[in-house]
């Protein structure tokens, strides 16, 4: 079964479509745009989900921006958890806790699903900002999962599109935005789709 197939509308809806080889590898690339932060505020505050299962019910993975929120709430960094459906199973922090500060500033980064030696990983690279210079790339935005896994046929990115957001200060970003999809089979082709998807930002005054 093939990975997806996106209507050209930002409610694009995912669909398997028929494909031979196994998805071993897929990418999320992201763009947040910061209007004017609070740092008394710690505002904004950015989650975002993507899953190996195609839901939220199994195994999936929370990347947050500008807080944290395990073991306790912490303002600024960057944090990644592991959930089980309801159970948080592990949590992994970059070394970078500034806070967002600066107006106007663009936080591009890539997420990223992956099949190694059939256990899924959960990785954030290429990071790039004003507050946090870049980030990913060994600042320990890594995940090695315990969970046995020969495919990622079953993501979907409307899951992403849907559970990702920004979950306080929503008037404080300009936009939050998918703008494109990479996936790798196991037969070594690599499939891209560029998709600007906007994630309505206007949810929190």
């Amino acid at each position: 079964m093939g990975l997806i197939s996106m209507v050209a509308s930002a409610a694009a809806v995912a669909e398997e479509v028929p494909n031979p080889n196994d998805v071993i590898y897929i990418e999320e690339h992201w763009e947040l745009t910061v209007g004017g932060p609070e740092i008394d505020r710690c505002a904004p505050q950015v989650s975002l989900v993507m899953s190996p299962t195609g839901g939220m019910e199994a195994l999936h993975f929370v990347f947050l921006l500008n807080h944290s929120t395990s073991p306790t709430f912490v303002a600024g960094g960057l944090q990644m958890q592991c959930w089980n459906g309801d159970e948080l199973i592990y949590t992994a922090n970059s070394n970078k806790t500034d806070l967002l500060s600066y107006d106007n500033e663009t936080v591009s980064w890539v997420q990223k699903l992956s099949i190694r030696d059939n256990r899924v990983c959960f990785d954030v690279d290429d990071g790039v900002s004003s507050t946090w210079g870049n980030f990913g790339n060994g600042d320990g935005l890594i995940m090695w999962t315990g969970y046995n896994m020969e495919r990622l046929n079953d993501y979907r990115p409307a899951v992403s599109i849907g559970e990702s957001g920004i979950t306080f200060a929503g008037n404080r970003v300009s936009s939050l935005v998918l703008k494109k999809l990479v996936w790798k089979t196991a037969d070594g082709t690599s499939n891209e789709l560029v998709a600007p998807i906007d994630i309505d930002t206007d949810i929190d005054p």
